[in-house]
């Protein structure tokens, strides 16, 4: 008895979550490109994803729908675009996700020319056993993407996390090595290290 009364008011509350209208607008997320760097008169492709528990009906950027046929109505979308990135300045742009209720989230875009590339600066190379100690810093005016160091034929990528200025430390052969600091957008600078 107990055990059917409990199921019954389970299943009142649970039609009741069911018949509730949805309230919400979806989520839009862009994942791509990051820190929103773009290279001079490049074509930059951008990635994001949108997410409504009742399901995405669309994807639009400026007006025009980005989302595939087949994503329409499903809970959680990827999409993707491209644009081409301005000669100068900076360029915004307009995305709105719309869900099967009609609630829309709108996000501004705002993607920067990133015109200079990555600087290294190496401030203490010391020979020590053998091996040389490199300390220095990569910044750049967007975001150091990764600094690789390179001895012989061996590239070595260290594990850094991204940001405008990023500290390091590299221990290299005696021989010497390049430090490699590479920005958001693929534009490198390269430092020449000896003893």
């Amino acid at each position: 008895m107990r055990r059917a009364l409990l199921l019954s008011v389970l299943a009142v509350v649970l039609s009741a979550c069911a018949a509730r209208p949805d309230q919400t607008a979806p989520f839009l997320g862009i994942t791509h490109p990051t820190g929103g760097a773009v290279a001079k008169g490049r074509a930059v492709t951008v990635e994001g994803y949108a997410f409504d528990d009742t399901g995405v009906a669309s994807v639009e950027v400026a007006g025009t729908e980005v989302l595939l046929p087949e994503m329409k109505g499903k809970r959680l979308v990827r999409f993707r675009f491209q644009l081409k990135a301005p000669q100068a300045g900076r360029i915004k742009v307009k995305v709105v996700a719309r869900d099967l209720e009609g609630h829309t989230t709108s996000r501004d875009l705002d993607l920067v020319l990133d015109e200079a590339p990555p600087q290294v600066t190496i401030e203490r190379v010391e020979e020590v056993d053998g091996r040389l100690r490199i300390v220095g810093v990569a910044s750049d005016d967007v975001e150091v993407d990764r600094v690789v160091v390179r001895y012989g034929e061996t590239f070595s990528r260290l594990n850094l996390p991204k940001g405008k200025r990023v500290r390091f430390y590299a221990e290299v052969p005696a021989k010497g090595a390049t430090i490699i600091a590479v920005d958001a957008v693929n534009q490198r600078t390269e430092a020449k290290v000896s003893p």
